[in-house]
């Protein structure tokens, strides 16, 4: 075997190798922007106001392009989120991102998602409280900023509801007839007490994880 064709050889080699660790590093940016989204949902039901706004990146270009209108900047996520700075246990919206499709741009750099988003709503208001089903699509940008992914625009559209008008239950009403007494199946080794915040209206099951962006 001569020289050319071992330096060929080396070279096709390499050549594989290159595009291999691009594959992996494009499957991780994927995986990294499915949890970025995921984590953005589950900060979203309880309008986790701080948590969200760090998804964002610090881009002039973001966008939230919201069913009110379109919030520019970082500081129009930071406007638009900042109402719900108090929490009303009476809340939520719990809107879960499934079947998403993600491209990441050939820089690697920049990438797009398209995800449904089916949930509940529960919004307390001054007429009482809107309670509806609700089924969305997202149209989102990522952008990759000092090695993390964060949210760069968020398109959302709402293709139908359904309103619920016979009532909602509470975590309360779900837990009282274990409270009654009227669990009729097999003890449990602890049983469940009322000091359980688990089914307090308002309780933030607590998150095994550090935030996606911040590391918090």
């Amino acid at each position: 075997m001569n020289i050319e064709t071992i330096e060929a050889r080396l070279n096709a080699l390499e050549n594989q190798v290159k595009a291999q660790e691009k594959e992996l590093t494009t499957l991780k940016d994927i995986e990294a922007i499915k949890k970025l989204q995921k984590a953005y949902g589950y900060y979203v039901e309880h309008m986790m106001c701080q948590e969200i706004i760090d998804c964002f990146s610090d881009s002039p270009d973001v966008v939230l392009n919201w069913i009110e209108g379109q919030f520019l900047g970082k500081e129009g996520v930071r406007r638009y989120f900042a109402r719900w700075r108090k929490p009303n246990p009476r809340f939520l919206h719990q809107v879960m991102p499934i079947a998403g499709i993600i491209d990441v741009d050939p820089d690697g750099k920049t990438a797009k998602g398209r995800w449904y988003a089916f949930g509940a709503i529960f919004i307390p208001g001054d007429a009482g409280v809107m309670r509806s089903f609700v089924g969305g699509i997202y149209e989102n940008e990522y952008i990759k900023e000092n090695g993390k992914w964060k949210i760069l625009k968020i398109n959302w559209i709402i293709p139908y509801a359904v309103r619920i008008a016979e009532g909602w239950a509470t975590p309360e009403q779900v837990a009282a007839p274990i409270l009654k007494g009227e669990f009729r199946d097999p003890e449990p080794d602890i049983p469940f007490t009322k000091s359980d915040p688990r089914y307090v209206s308002g309780y933030i099951f607590p998150f095994h994880y550090k935030h996606p962006v911040t590391g918090k």
